[in-house]
C-alpha cells in the first residue's frame, strides 16, 4: 500500500503483582509491572484510506473498538495489525493493542483525546492500570488500586535501570481471559490478610527504594517476596503459588542461580531478572539447553517510554 503511514509501536509490560484482589471493603488492586520492548504490537495505519481493520485480531479489535470508533467518528484510516503481543500469556497483550489502535486512528482523523479517558470507555483497568500506564509512560508502574469503580490513577512512575535485563519464558497454555478474570474477582475469596500487608511493605519499602537506588540485589529479593506474597493471595485460584504451567520454570530460574523470579500475571508467562547483557545472553543459552523447543524464551529489556508513534511519507 502506498501513502502517508502512521505506525504505532507498543510495549509489552511485566506485571509483578497486584496487593488486595479480593478483600472487598477496602482499596483494591492496588499494582505493580514494568514496560518491556519485546515482544509488542505494530500497527499501521493508512490515513487517506477508508476506515477499516486487517490483521492479526482484527475481528476482535474491531467489536471492541466499535463504540470509539462512532462517537469519535473514525470514518478514516486503513489498519493493519502486523505484529501482536501473544494474548493471555501475561504480557499485557489487549490493553497494548487496542490502546495503539484506537491512537492511530485518533491521529489519522485529526482527533485528540487523553489516553485515560479512552482507556476506561474501552473497559480497560477495571483490575489493573499497569497496562495503561506502560502504554502512556513505559517504565517502573505503581497504580492506586480501585476504589468505588474509579480508575486507577498513577501512584508511582521511575525509569527502570536500562542495564537489567528480563529473562522471559513463555511456556504452553493460557492465563485468564477477561471473562474468567471477573468472575474470579467477583466471587468472595478468603485470604490471610497479613499477606497484603506484607506485600504493602514489600512494595513500598524495599522494591520502590532499591530501584531508585538501582541496587540490583535487593530488588530482586524483594521481587521474588513481592511474588510469594501476592501468589499465596492467588494460591486457592490457581492452584498454588504460582499457576501449574509456570512452576516448573520458576524452579529452573531458581536453580541457575536467578533471585528475582516472578510469573507475569496469570500467567504462564515467567521471568526472571538479570544484571546485565552478558549475563542475560549465558543464561539464556543454558535454558535453551534445558528446555523444550516449543517453549519461547528470550531477553527482554525495559522500556522506558510509552508507545511510540511516527508518521512516514
Amino acid at each position: 500500500m502506498a501513502g502517508r503511514k502512521i505506525i504505532v509501536e507498543t510495549p509489552a509490560r511485566i506485571h509483578f503483582g497486584i496487593i488486595n484482589p479480593f478483600k472487598l471493603d477496602t482499596r483494591r488492586f492496588i499494582s505493580t509491572g514494568v514496560g518491556v520492548y519485546t515482544p509488542r504490537n505494530r500497527i499501521v495505519v493508512y490515513p487517506e484510506m477508508k476506515h477499516d481493520i486487517s490483521g492479526c485480531r482484527s475481528s476482535e479489535v474491531s467489536e471492541k473498538l466499535k463504540p470509539i470508533i462512532e462517537e469519535y467518528g473514525l470514518e478514516n484510516g486503513y489498519v493493519v495489525i502486523e505484529e501482536c503481543i501473544p494474548k493471555h500469556t501475561g504480557l499485557g497483550s489487549t490493553t497494548q493493542l487496542l490502546l495503539g489502535v484506537a491512537l492511530g486512528l485518533l491521529v489519522a482523523n485529526g482527533k485528540r483525546e487523553d489516553l485515560i479517558t479512552i482507556a476506561r470507555k474501552l473497559g480497560l483497568g477495571r483490575v489493573s492500570g499497569v497496562g495503561t500506564y506502560v502504554f502512556i509512560h513505559g517504565g517502573f508502574i505503581v497504580d492506586t488500586g480501585v476504589k468505588n469503580n474509579s480508575y486507577p490513577n498513577l501512584l508511582f512512575h521511575a525509569d527502570f535501570p536500562e542495564e537489567w535485563r528480563f529473562i522471559v519464558i513463555v511456556p504452553s497454555g493460557r492465563g485468564l481471559s477477561d471473562k474468567e478474570e471477573e468472575r474470579v474477582f467477583s466471587t468472595p475469596i478468603e485470604v490471610d490478610a497479613s499477606l497484603s500487608w506484607k506485600a504493602s511493605h514489600t512494595l513500598f519499602t524495599k522494591m520502590i527504594p532499591s530501584l531508585l537506588e538501582r541496587d540490583f540485589e535487593e530488588f530482586s529479593h524483594a521481587l521474588r517476596e513481592l511474588q510469594e506474597y501476592v501468589g499465596g493471595m492467588f494460591s486457592s485460584v490457581q492452584g498454588g503459588v504460582f499457576a501449574e504451567s509456570s512452576c516448573r520454570y520458576i524452579e529452573l530460574l531458581k536453580q541457575l542461580g536467578v533471585v528475582g523470579v516472578g510469573q507475569s500475571s496469570w500467567g504462564p508467562t515467567v521471568y526472571g531478572l538479570v544484571e546485565n547483557e552478558l549475563k542475560a545472553q549465558i543464561l539464556l543459552e543454558r535454558i535453551k539447553s534445558l528446555i523444550d523447543n516449543s517453549v519461547r524464551v528470550f531477553i527482554a529489556r525495559p522500556q522506558n517510554r510509552g508507545a511510540r508513534l511516527y508518521i512516514e511519507n
